[in-house]
């Protein structure tokens, strides 16, 4: 999905002085390493940016790791036999943190589109999806206290059981965040502003980033369709005279 620049901006300026400029770290440094996994961050800390962006799964124990798909990726995911998976894998929330870390995740198959886009990506072995609470010890312990955070809750309105519930979602990053003691140095994102609704009840003071789709088969917004968009957390962009910036303010987020 593209994150349209009205909703998204406001990750590249949350808690930066005027005229600062953000260079995030897109799941880590996946163009060099295994996206999102300490690999990554490091090499991304290595190379200067100021923010890690990230993706938060959910493990049926509970534990919130870093996974940009719900479900174990093929293009990039090998089993414990050492081989690539052959089709989507299990939903990540269906394992155990433990059951999770037996796949590798330091290669990328070769064939698929996502090694022709990352050509310079670095292949390593015995790699493992990380938890989110490894990723602040990396950080904290490269005595790294400017990084910021840029995580987004990956969930959608037809992810059923693959992904937790929001309310459940939403109260375990705050959890994460403030035992971290990081709430002014993260902002939470996502696609399904269920999660952004009830962090804006439960935790007003940690960043939220509306991010948006607009048309086509990845349409968040849904203009001109009866009722509220399922991604838009009951807000209607038709009541806002289909504007972007104005649902997203009245969301919560910053534009």
């Amino acid at each position: 999905m593209t994150k349209i620049i009205a909703a998204a901006i406001v990750g590249s300026v949350l808690a930066s002085p005027a005229g600062a400029f953000d260079l995030q770290g897109h799941r880590g440094a996946r163009g060099l390493a295994p996206e999102n996994t300490l690999e990554a961050f490091k090499t991304a800390l290595s190379i200067g940016v100021t923010t890690l962006e990230l993706d938060l799964a959910m493990t049926s124990d509970g534990v919130l790791v870093v996974s940009h798909d719900s479900r174990l990726n093929p293009d990039h995911t090998r089993g414990p036999d050492g081989k690539f998976l052959d089709a989507e894998g299990p939903a990540i929330r269906s394992l155990t943190l433990a059951q999770v870390q037996r796949y590798d995740m330091g290669r990328l198959k070769p064939g698929t589109v996502l090694a022709a886009t990352f050509p310079e990506q670095r292949g390593m072995d015995g790699v493992r999806i990380p938890t989110l609470m490894e990723v602040f010890d990396l950080v904290r312990l490269a005595n790294a206290g400017h990084i910021r955070f840029n995580i987004e809750t990956k969930l959608t309105p037809t992810s059923g059981a693959d992904t937790p519930d929001p309310e459940t979602f939403a109260a375990a990053t705050v959890q994460a965040v403030r035992e971290a003691e990081l709430t002014a140095r993260v902002g939470i994102q996502s696609f399904d502003w269920r999660t952004l609704a009830i962090l804006r009840r439960i935790a007003p003071q940690i960043e939220r980033v509306c991010l948006t789709s607009d048309g086509g088969d990845g349409d968040t917004l849904q203009r001109g369709q009866p009722g509220p968009s399922p991604w838009t957390a009951g807000l209607d962009i038709d009541d806002f005279a289909g504007s972007t910036p104005r649902l997203v303010v009245a969301a919560g987020c910053s534009v």
